[in-house]
């Protein structure tokens, strides 16, 4: 015992002597040391309280002397001296920065023991980072710094430092140095290594998830000055990610940069149109999609894996919500990259893990659901397009396929709703479809005499018009009529615009509108008779509208009875004239989307005008 009891007096011994020299040589400016009391603070708490004793030491900046450094007094030539005040203060925080990376890769659970030691040295971070950008990058002096590479530095420190929601940094860092850091790479570099680019795009987006709206909008105003760079920076590193997947040995960090740009790329659709548009413009959708498929993997998820996979997810499908709302191409778009398909499959994986649902992944999980059901919905409301209505049951059976919904039948109480928006997806797509053998024989020539029964084409110029046959798709050409139309269409698709709807979508529709109003002649008498008990005889002056609300989640549209007067801005004078004249009933059709149709020819004896998400439909007295 008593040889026990020495060697442990030894040992502890040992261990004082040797922390107390590695504090001083860290003291001193030694990095190894300064890495070593890293490492160590992360296995017990006195070893944390030793390594922030140091690191406070290091940052303190409250002596005349770095007072005037901050005024701009830095000295003419760098020192190589590792206590010199400059090179200690950036190699401490970028032991600090490497340190916390180390424990959200090996530890992530230990982090929240960080936060309050971080919090306390905020003002010294923020003051450092502040004094190296104005006065050693912003003015172009990196490369007069041999011993710190200061440009990889406060990017690297400014992302892993800031990381605690607690921290609020000098709102400069955010506001004018982040920016310049975004567009200015090293001095000699095309571009930021792809380290020091996951760093820039994590501190972007803890900036926008922390800073209050007066700042964001001034950051996202600096890099709206180049917003074209801007959405190429966003799409390339999207590039590098996925060209080094193989070699990446830490998945987390893939998760994590995934979701700061799919983070990033919904912040920049809400806070600025022109880099919005720029994404677009880069195929932001294409790339988006191909995050979703990654990260939706069937994989085996960790604490640390999860909850960033769901994250990324979550973000990107609060920017699909946001950019549905731009119009029904975006969605027929999506369609076409699979998006269903990920959805499901991302909630298929979180019901897969149930082990790793904690309290913060348990509020991810019911975020994804929520955004799921809203997006089903969505697609649903636009299935009055029949190329939305062809695709989604094109997903619905690749998801079927792949049994990818077989989890739904999970007692999870938490599915209820997706699981009832996943049934109203799939019987209405079918009910359609079984009412509606409209789409498969709507060509997009005017001129098509309906013969054709042959697999539809698209036009090889703009992608967008379909046709039945080449006979079809050379008549309509020769006529003139798609020239301007295809025109239009490959400047809307290169700018990555909203898209019209085609003249073979807006023939299918017109002719399921006019196949609901006619099979409904005994509910339109009752809803007519209901109104006129309600509020009188109508006004000859003002037509009564069959009004056919597409914008809903239901098997066939709701209807109603109203004036015209009611709606007179949206429908052509020719129309309501006429309508006066012969003394006719309008039908009128509201759509998801505000859109117009760009001189498309109008089918005999059934017009229809589109504006502000509206078409109205002249019903002649029952003619055909």
């Amino acid at each position: 015992m008593e040889k026990l009891i020495a060697s442990t007096v030894s040992r502890l011994d040992v261990n004082f002597h040797t922390d107390a020299f590695a504090q001083k040589s860290a003291k001193d400016g030694s990095y190894e040391a300064m890495m070593a009391l890293g490492l160590q603070a992360s296995q017990t708490r006195l070893a944390r309280q030793a390594f922030f004793r140091v690191m406070e030491e290091n940052l303190k900046f409250d002596t005349a002397s770095i007072q005037d450094m901050k005024r701009g007094r830095l000295p003419l030539v760098s020192s190589l001296d590792p206590k010199d005040v400059l090179n200690l203060s950036c190699n401490s925080m970028l032991v600090l920065a490497t340190s916390l990376r180390n424990q959200f890769l090996l530890q992530p659970v230990c982090l929240a023991d960080w936060t309050s030691s971080m919090v306390a040295l905020t003002p010294a971070i923020s003051f450092w980072l502040c004094l190296f950008c104005e006065h050693i990058i912003l003015p172009s002096r990196t490369s007069e710094f041999t011993f710190i590479d200061f440009h990889h530095s406060v990017v690297f420190i400014l992302t892993w430092t800031t990381n605690q929601r607690k921290m609020k940094m000098e709102p400069k860092l955010f506001t004018d140095y982040l920016p310049f850091l975004w567009f200015h790479p090293p001095p000699d570099c095309m571009k930021y290594d792809l380290d020091d680019a996951r760093a820039l795009f994590s501190a972007v987006d803890h900036g926008f998830m922390t800073c209050d709206e007066p700042q964001t909008q001034l950051f996202v105003r600096r890099l709206e000055e180049n917003a074209t760079l801007t959405a190429k920076l966003v799409v390339q590193f999207i590039v590098d990610e996925f060209a080094h997947i193989q070699k990446e040995s830490h998945m987390s960090l893939l998760y994590r940069s995934f979701s700061a740009v799919t983070s990033c790329t919904f912040y920049f659709a809400c806070d600025s149109l022109s880099i919005h548009a720029a994404l677009l413009k880069n195929n932001i959708l294409r790339w988006m999609c191909l995050v979703f498929r990654f990260v939706t993997r069937s994989v085996r998820f960790t604490y640390v894996t999860l909850p960033l996979a769901t994250r990324c997810v979550g973000m990107g499908l609060v920017y699909v919500i946001r950019l549905t709302q731009d119009g029904h191409s975006y969605i027929h778009q999506l369609l076409g990259y699979d998006i269903l398909l990920y959805m499901f499959k991302a909630l298929r994986n979180l019901h897969a893990h149930p082990e790793l649902i904690d309290q913060q992944n348990k509020i991810l999980k019911t975020s994804v659901e929520n955004h799921t059901v809203t997006i089903v919905h969505g697609i649903i409301s636009h299935f009055a397009y029949a190329s939305i209505l062809k695709r989604s049951k094109k997903a619905i059976s690749k998801i079927q396929r792949q049994h990818v919904d077989e989890f739904l039948s999970s007692v999870d109480p938490g599915l209820k709703q997706v699981c009832e928006a996943w049934t109203q997806l799939v019987n209405i797509a079918s009910h359609r479809s079984d009412i509606w053998s409209i789409p498969d024989s709507c060509c997009g020539s005017s001129q098509c005499p309906g013969t054709s029964v042959g697999k539809f084409m698209a036009c090889s110029g703009c992608q967008f018009e379909r046709y039945c046959s080449r006979t079809c798709q050379k008549d309509d050409w020769s006529s003139g009529d798609h020239h301007s139309l295809c025109t239009k269409i490959k400047q809307l698709r290169s700018d990555g615009g909203p898209l019209p709807m085609c003249l073979s979508d807006r023939r299918a529709f017109e002719g399921l509108s006019r196949q609901l109003y006619k099979q409904r002649p005994f509910e339109w008498g009752v809803l007519l008779s209901a109104y006129i008990a309600e509020n009188g005889k109508p006004d000859p002056l003002w037509p009564m509208l069959c009004v056919l609300d597409y914008y809903t989640v239901n098997v066939e549209p709701d209807i109603h009875i109203e004036s015209a007067e009611q709606r007179v801005e949206h429908i052509d004078p020719e129309i309501l004239a006429k309508a006066r004249e012969r003394g006719g009933t309008l039908v009128y059709c509201i759509l998801p989307d505000d859109l117009e149709l760009i001189g498309l020819p109008t089918p005999p004896l059934y017009t229809v005008a589109f504006n502000k998400g509206t078409s109205v439909n002249s019903a002649d007295n029952g003619k055909d």
